[in-house]
């Protein structure tokens, strides 16, 4: 998802009419103005651009009445088709468009063509002043730079050094060279109400850990693929940013960003400096992910033994309620008490085990990361907090990724003791089913969720720079004008 930027804020300017205005081709031209720029406003704060309908690409033949050098195979039809742009402009092509891509590829480089439309405001035109109709229009233009966000996108094309005869492609989900590519185009839809910004951690100096950093964009792109169908009022900004471990960051560097990831071997090797930004970057609402693998080690082995016992203790609840249900309260009730009891007594000395294999594992986090406030167990966390309820109710981790795991959170910090990323990509070296990984999809939007959540909320409680050395002048003025609707009501 791109990040599309909302409207400026500003307040809107409308006509004062009264009897006897004279309306002249000024006062007219700002009455119509304000609609236009209050629905431009209104789609811009609740929908996202993209095409509602139509706007095909389609290869075809040259018209025969141009000049032999034209005729040729660059030629497509844009079909009819409505979009509306990031501004709130609809842009709409009423008949089909013939088009030729007269960009060329050199010295054996592939080119990737953009082909965009973009609004054109009729009234900035050059027009005879006799048209008292102005019909609002488009440009369609073809680029080899990335489209601006004011541009939507209808179709992509690579082309190479050569002749160049564009085709349909075989297959539409892997298209070749000079092949139309419609992958990208973006659909008009509603505004997720948070768009989440992740940052990753990656080592330029050791090239042996590159395939482990881009399994990691992989792995939150999966899972940013899942958002649309699972939890559609969020929506993961990609591309997924990456930071240097070896930079001697500051606060700014990190300040943009919701959540920030990274590995338990990179979070050891963070530099001072970094460290107290990310101190800081906790301080203003940011989360920082920690995944640390435990495979085949004590912990693992404990955790798996405590989710057996709690496994075993909820089957025996279940047979005991099943039992007085059916008024066999009395048939070893004496024997199942007993073996209750001793299922809990094996359960608190085993959580005792865990608790203290769990703390030696974040003592050697706890210098390098910002992690004075204690840790909380997942299971400990109140039943309404963000990370087990919003949006999925999670009422334990035992059999989430059918494999021990562990989460522990003091707000700004979130520990992963276990695998989970990896089974966001399906890439996990265990055998996955489809209800493990959307069980970890599912987990894993939560914590999305609760880094958007606390991001937002922390800001909301900050005073914006931006708006420090506004005009004293406008300033009184608003503050004028409030204190009037204040005594009117």
């Amino acid at each position: 998802m791109n990040d599309f930027p909302y409207p400026e804020i500003k307040s809107f300017e409308r006509l004062q009419v009264s009897d006897g205005l004279m309306i002249n081709s000024e006062r007219w031209r700002l009455a119509h103005e304000y609609h236009q720029h209050r629905q431009n406003v209104q789609y811009q704060s609740l929908f996202l651009p993209g095409i509602i309908c139509g706007l095909g690409v389609a290869p075809i033949a040259a018209p025969e009445d141009l000049p032999a050098k034209f005729r040729d195979g660059r030629w497509v039809q844009i079909q009819p088709g409505m979009a509306i742009d990031l501004p709130g402009n609809y842009i709409i092509v009423p008949t089909p468009l013939d088009f030729r891509i007269s960009t060329t590829a050199y010295d054996n480089q592939i080119e990737t063509v953009y082909l965009v439309l973009s609004y054109v405001d009729p009234a900035k035109l050059k027009r005879p002043s006799a048209n008292e109709i102005l019909v609002e229009t488009f440009r369609v233009n073809e680029k080899t730079d990335l489209p601006l966000d004011t541009d939507i996108e209808i179709c992509r094309i690579k082309i190479e050094e050569g002749l160049l005869t564009i085709q349909k492609p075989a297959n539409v989900f892997r298209p070749s060279q000079s092949q139309l590519d419609m992958r990208y185009r973006l659909q008009a839809q509603i505004r997720p109400q948070n768009s989440i910004r992740i940052a990753c951690f990656h080592n330029q100096k050791n090239q042996n850990l590159k395939s482990q950093q881009i399994a990691i964009l992989e792995h939150f792109h999966s899972l940013g693929q899942s958002l649309s169908s699972l939890a559609p009022s969020l929506s993961l900004i990609e591309p997924i940013s990456s930071l240097d471990i070896n930079a001697e960051l500051a606060l700014s560097h990190l300040s943009d960003y919701h959540l920030i990831y990274l590995t338990h071997a990179q979070s050891l090797s963070v530099n001072e400096s970094t460290q107290l930004a990310l101190q800081e970057y906790t301080a203003i609402g940011g989360v920082i992910l920690i995944e640390a693998a435990i495979r085949n080690s004590q912990l693992a082995n404990l955790l798996g033994i405590q989710n057996e016992l709690e496994a075993a203790k909820n089957k025996l609840r279940k047979t005991m309620q099943s039992q007085f249900a059916n008024g066999q309260s009395n048939i070893n009730m004496t024997d199942q008490s007993s073996l209750q009891a001793e299922l809990q007594s094996e359960i608190d000395a085993i959580a005792i085990e865990v608790s203290s294999s769990t703390e030696s594992l974040l003592s050697s986090l706890r210098g390098c990361l910002p992690m004075e406030t204690p840790m909380q167990v997942f299971s400990d966390l109140e039943i309404t907090h963000p990370l087990r309820s919003q949006p999925f109710l999670f009422p334990s981790l035992a059999e989430i990724a059918e494999q021990p795991i562990q989460i522990l959170t003091n707000g700004g910090v979130i520990v992963i003791l276990g695998e989970l990323l990896s089974i966001w990509s399906g890439q996990s070296e265990q055998a996955l089913t489809r209800e493990v990984i959307r069980n970890c999809h599912e987990l894993g939007i939560n914590i999305l969720n609760y880094a958007a959540r606390r991001y937002q909320m922390h800001n909301a409680m900050l005073v914006n720079p931006q708006y420090q050395k506004l005009d004293p002048k406008l300033a009184d003025d608003q503050r004028r004008i409030t204190n009037v609707v204040e005594k009117t009501a």
